[in-house]
């Protein structure tokens, strides 16, 4: 996969990370219109209802971007990076698509497990550099497994159990 003589394509830094600065601006902002539409539900105390967490994370995320934008334009670092959108990239995205698209269906069990469970295997994949076969592929796969199982679990404990937030349950039949 990683030959040598195959040359990356590259962008320069103070580049890559105005384009980061900009969506994770944009991000933000469009989460905090969609935090300002979600109903209180039965939560009267504003600063504990779903949109104010939201608005909370995505205005630091705001900030973030704000500063990484200053920073590109003022420091402006002339490093060679990998483009935005690589490989990596548009595979995590496509499976978090995925993820959202399967989650009322499959569950957040299911569903969260394969998406940890897939990335974790992909990325471990990607920064190899021998490929493993066979017992060790096994073993390595029953590891990516094993800590999909533990993630998957403790976030649902967490959301589900002690926040009480309501999470999809798996109707496939």
């Amino acid at each position: 996969m990683n030959e040598p003589n195959v040359k990356k394509k590259s962008i320069k830094q103070w580049k890559r990370d105005l384009i980061y600065g900009a969506v994770m601006i944009l991000f933000a902002v469009g989460n905090m219109i969609y935090a300002s539409t979600l109903p209180p539900g039965s939560i009267r105390i504003k600063a504990a209802q779903a949109g104010t967490y939201l608005t909370i994370v995505m205005v630091l995320l705001g900030l973030l971007g704000i500063v990484l934008v200053v920073r590109s334009l003022v420091k402006k670092p002339d490093g060679d990076c990998e483009l935005v959108f690589n490989r990596t990239t548009v595979i995590t995205i496509v499976s978090i698509a995925l993820y959202i698209l399967v989650l009322k269906k499959l569950g957040f069990l299911l569903s969260s497990f394969l998406l940890v469970f897939f990335l974790i295997a992909y990325y471990s994949w990607e920064e190899q550099t021998e490929k493993v076969k066979g017992k060790a592929l096994v073993k390595n796969f029953a590891k990516y497994a094993a800590c999909a199982i533990l993630t998957t679990t403790v976030c649902w404990f967490l959301f589900g159990k002690v926040l009480t937030v309501v999470l999809p349950e798996f109707t496939l039949f």
